[in-house]
């Protein structure tokens, strides 16, 4: 027997000892080439080829391509243990208004001192209703897109399914046309307008913010802080002849001198009030006055 011969010999031994060794030369008990004795690849004898441990072609043991071994695919990003459900949202006041046409991505966030929220990763499945009049949303993403023939004025409940019902977050969605809503948004009063038919003046004590939304509703707050409104009410307009109708309905300071009924338009930027009264401030200088402009 010659040097190469012996050599192989040996190695045949030593591998019959192990895993057993064939005729076929493969240093394997089946003759196919491989570790298994399956001939399919794999260490498992599975004859399946998949490369995993387990025979099911996944490298958990359940088929469902996760490491749990549940079949439903773990949460990489679970809330901590001490999350309070009632502090999860889709924002401070989870109401928001979309134009037609358009989308917006909610995210689960954290509502902190009521006035502060934080989006936090989560694992949710999201839902939308009412289904198939326009509003869908994505149940991996959160993406709600509006179709642009949706009726102005329609709202939908969107929520969300956190980690397979640990927490239930909701939020509503007005859809709007914006030539219906032209009011819509945050002013500041620039000057006011006299009810002597007299210049206007930059006031003393302006309104700090004046808001609209789409849905019929109104704010005034002489000195903004965070969430804090001096009153708030409804509105109607009637677009075309430019009438406005504001009605007070609560507050945490409510002038008793406002007068809402009277006319609004835009020139440029700015929101002109006429004929109408937002009320005497808590600290007022100058004499009420019979109109506002807001940029």
């Amino acid at each position: 027997m010659d040097r190469d011969n012996f050599m192989s010999a040996c190695l045949c031994l030593v591998a019959s000892l192990a895993l057993g060794c064939t005729d076929d030369g493969s240093a394997d008990a089946t003759g196919e080439t491989e570790s298994s004795g399956d001939g399919d690849g794999d260490p498992t004898g599975d004859g399946d080829g998949d490369g995993d441990p387990t025979g099911d072609g996944d490298p958990t043991g359940d088929g469902d391509g996760d490491p749990t071994g549940d079949g439903d695919g773990e949460c990489p990003t679970p809330l901590p243990p001490d999350t309070n459900p009632g502090e999860l949202g889709f924002g401070v006041f989870n109401d928001f208004e979309l134009t037609l046409g358009s989308s917006r991505t909610f995210e689960i966030g954290l509502v902190q001192c009521c006035v502060f929220w934080e989006p936090i990763p989560a694992c949710a499945e999201f839902s939308v209703e009412p289904e198939g009049i326009g509003a869908t949303i994505d149940p991996d993403t959160g993406l709600f897109e509006l179709a642009d023939d949706v009726a102005d004025g329609t709202e939908f409940e969107v929520s969300a399914d956190i980690e397979d019902g640990l927490a239930i977050v909701t939020g509503t969605v007005f859809a709007y046309d914006p030539a219906l809503h032209p009011l819509k948004g945050y002013y500041t009063e620039v000057a006011r307008i006299p009810c002597d038919d007299g210049p206007e003046f930059v006031p003393s004590d302006p309104i700090g913010e004046l808001f609209f939304t789409a849905s019929g509703e109104f704010g005034v707050t002489w000195t903004p802080f965070e969430v804090y409104v001096d009153y708030w009410g409804t509105y109607t307009v009637d677009v075309e002849a430019g009438a406005l109708s504001m009605a007070e309905t609560g507050g945490n300071y409510v002038p008793g001198d406002v007068d809402g009924e009277g006319t609004f338009s835009f020139e440029g930027d700015q929101l002109v009030l006429e004929d109408i009264w937002l009320g005497t401030s808590q600290m007022p200088v100058e004499p009420a006055a019979c109109g506002h402009r807001f940029e």
